[in-house]
């Protein structure tokens, strides 16, 4: 009999709304709370805690890839 493997490290978004930015010819997106994103965009929300479902900036969430941190600093100056 043999065991499927479940990895511990993977994360599980649920209630997810995808919000995308294509800016310096890259596309960036986060996973933020369905729900949340309309209070935020109406300012109902002020906490950004409460919206987002994790404070990592994604090129693809579907896959789970992380954007470069080099293509951050670049693009948005930081």
């Amino acid at each position: 009999m043999s065991k499927i493997f479940t990895p511990t490290n993977q994360i599980r978004l649920t209630n997810v709304a995808i919000v995308r930015l294509k800016k310096g010819g890259k596309r960036f997106e986060i996973a933020c709370y369905r729900n949340k994103v309309v209070s935020w965009r109406n300012k109902l929300e002020k906490d950004i805690d409460e919206v987002l479902q994790t404070h990592t900036v994604f090129t693809n969430v579907s896959k789970g890839q992380v954007a470069k941190k080099e293509d951050l600093v670049k693009i948005f100056e930081i």
